[in-house]
């Protein structure tokens, strides 16, 4: 038997032609297309992995993303559950501000300081300054989820909709995890397996997947 946990990270909040910035919990944006949550619904019926529960995290754009989603599952929005663990992480002084200004400030006008800084954010999940997250806070809070999935019932899929800044944490439960970029794009699709019901055995088998949309 198999139990799996889908993490799902929300689609587009900004058009092409925007100027994106780094939009944390303070930062409550619409989706501005359908198609990534769309695609990632019609993935999860083409490869049978249809959720026997959904959870979404309380923002506009983690509502809007596990709504598309249900829609080529035929399954009823109703049913989505709003969880606050899964909301996106506060940037600080950084919420909602341009990249590049991000980095000026972490680097202290050094804008090579700075990159660096987001890079090892990326990598290994060091929290930049001024930013509102305790890492480990976050680690337990994935394992405490995995937990309770595995206590509710064995041999089901459950899907979460949530955001970069708290997804790239869930990598812990996979202890033999390697990963070297924890960023997960827009509309990206993290899987978990575990096959024996014990906590310590779940495995990342996709980390990032960002699946094509068939019209």
């Amino acid at each position: 038997m198999t139990t799996r946990l889908i993490i799902v990270r929300h689609g587009n909040t900004f058009l092409p032609t925007d100027t994106p910035t780094r939009v944390g919990a303070r930062t409550d944006l619409d989706l501005v297309e359908q198609d990534k949550g769309t695609a990632i619904g019609q993935y999860l019926l083409a490869n049978k992995l249809v959720p026997n529960v959904i959870y979404a995290g309380p923002l506009k754009r983690h509502q809007q993303t596990a709504k598309l989603i249900c829609r080529p599952l035929n399954i009823n929005d109703s049913v989505i559950q709003t969880d606050n663990f899964l909301n996106e992480i506060d940037y600080g002084p950084d919420e909602n501000q341009i990249e590049q200004d991000v980095m000026l400030r972490l680097g202290k006008g050094d804008l090579a300081k700075g990159k660096a800084i987001i890079t090892r954010w990326n990598s290994h999940g060091e929290v930049p300054a001024g930013w509102q997250v305790t890492p480990d806070e976050l680690r337990n809070g994935w394992h405490a989820f995995a937990s309770s999935i595995l206590a509710q019932q064995v041999n089901r899929t459950t899907l979460m909709v949530s955001s970069n800044g708290i997804m790239r944490f869930s990598h812990v439960l996979d202890s033999q995890s390697d990963l070297v970029n924890l960023k997960v794009p827009t509309g990206g699709i993290c899987i978990f397996e575990n096959e024996t019901g014990q906590q310590n055995d779940w495995h990342c088998v996709e980390w990032g997947l960002i699946p094509a949309l068939h019209t």
